[in-house]
């Protein structure tokens, strides 16, 4: 629920066509909706998912108006601004080292703070990168910013474009991909990062994405666009992730795409039944997750039921966003810790403090945390341990079970 204290925007959403083969048959799938806590106002989006009825393709049958998305990106989206990278970093400049002759010029387009963008610099590239969510503080932190966005790029002018993690949130795939295409040279590289919906549906499906891509539906949006994909593709550098890189073969075709391929057409009702299983499997995660949240919440209930005791929900990410409100209506402090630099100071759903470093438990009388990595929950138990801060629990939210 939105708070009742605070302005509520709605999107406006309008109907569009399948993005890779044109049609309008959607097979409805299921609806997610979410309220992001922002700087100024809670978003409120309702996202009706759907697969193509002729290709299989996933994607929200409507899409936000252009407006009201970069509104929302940039009053509660939180971007990576310093700290610890949260991709594997050298995995991904060796991707691009492989695949684009060392001092080329390479944009990427989503850039968060340039972090990449310096590292690309400091291996000898001609590296610039733009993002409208985070421009303006970009264009501070020195990092080979574009300060006047995409529009400052002469056409046909890099070696490389690069996108992570970018492709899922546009409202048209095809137009941001010509306006990508547009960039690059003749024979240039394409390299792009998105959730893979065949591994990891639930993560494709999480918060804002419009757009779940397949390693098939993926190859045929781009071949469509006049690429040739290489034959030696990079590995994905975030876990739930596929990556893909391709050379601008057709140019003629990058600016005016073919249809959709009959091989790819003829393949769509077996899509389309894996694309239904695959969200299903999803919203079965989805419903685990909100149970270990409920579970975690209560077992923090039951060690402290006049709710006194200060909890401290470790990781600011969606098993936190779950377990947040609970905590909320039985406690009287609840607040999210982590170390990252760019989440500290900002906003989160269902709290009215706003994200702190874990040091804050320092200071506490008594403690309960709530640990919410899913990889690193005993390192973290260790880590508290090691700093002395005694907890009457100490809880793994993505389990939903006590840890000592």
């Amino acid at each position: 629920m939105a708070a009742p204290d605070r302005p509520l925007r709605r999107a406006n959403w309008q109907a569009v066509a399948c993005d890779l083969c044109g049609a309008s048959r959607p097979d409805v799938l299921g609806q997610r909706e979410i309220i992001v806590r922002g700087r100024t106002c809670d978003h409120e989006m309702v996202f009706v998912d759907a697969a193509c009825g002729q290709c299989g393709f996933v994607q929200a049958l409507e899409r936000p108006d252009d407006a009201f998305l970069m509104d929302y990106y940039r009053d509660a989206h939180i971007g990576h601004r310093g700290g610890e990278l949260h991709f594997d970093g050298k995995a991904r400049l060796a991707a691009v080292a492989q695949r684009v002759s060392g001092g080329g010029r390479i944009i990427e387009i989503g850039a968060n703070d340039g972090a990449f963008c310096a590292e690309l610099s400091k291996a000898g590239y001609d590296a610039f990168g733009f993002d409208p969510v985070e421009a303006d503080e970009a264009a501070a932190v020195e990092k080979g910013f574009l300060e006047a966005g995409i529009a400052s790029v002469a056409p046909r002018s890099a070696d490389a474009v690069i996108a992570y993690y970018v492709l899922e949130h546009v409202i048209e795939a095809g137009a941001w991909l010509r306006s990508a295409l547009a960039l690059l040279k003749d024979g240039g590289v394409l390299i792009l990062e998105v959730p893979d919906y065949t591994t990891h549906p639930q993560d494709s499906l999480n918060v804002e994405h419009l757009l779940h891509f397949t390693p098939e539906t993926l190859r045929e949006l781009l071949e469509q666009h006049g690429l040739e994909i290489l034959r030696d593709q990079p590995a994905p550098t975030v876990a739930y992730g596929q990556a893909i890189a391709a050379r601008l073969k057709d140019r003629a075709l990058a600016e005016t795409p073919r249809p959709a391929s009959g091989a790819y057409l003829a393949g769509g009702p077996d899509r389309l039944k894996q694309a239904k299983a695959a969200y299903a499997e999803a919203m079965a995660d989805l419903a685990r997750r909100q149970q270990a949240a409920e579970a975690a919440a209560k077992l923090a209930r039951d060690v402290d039921p006049s709710g006194t005791t200060s909890v401290f929900i470790w990781g600011a990410n969606e098993y936190a966003e779950r377990a947040a409100p609970l905590l909320a209506q039985a406690f009287s402090s609840v607040q999210v810790v982590d170390k990252s630099a760019s989440k500290i100071g900002t906003p989160f759903p269902g709290l009215a403090a706003p994200i702190v470093h874990p040091d804050a438990a320092a200071d506490a009388g008594t403690r309960i945390f709530l640990l919410c990595s899913p990889n690193w929950n005993a390192q973290i138990a260790a880590e508290i341990a090691a700093q002395g801060w005694t907890a009457l629990a100490v809880i793994d939210a993505v389990t939903g079970e006590r840890l000592e």
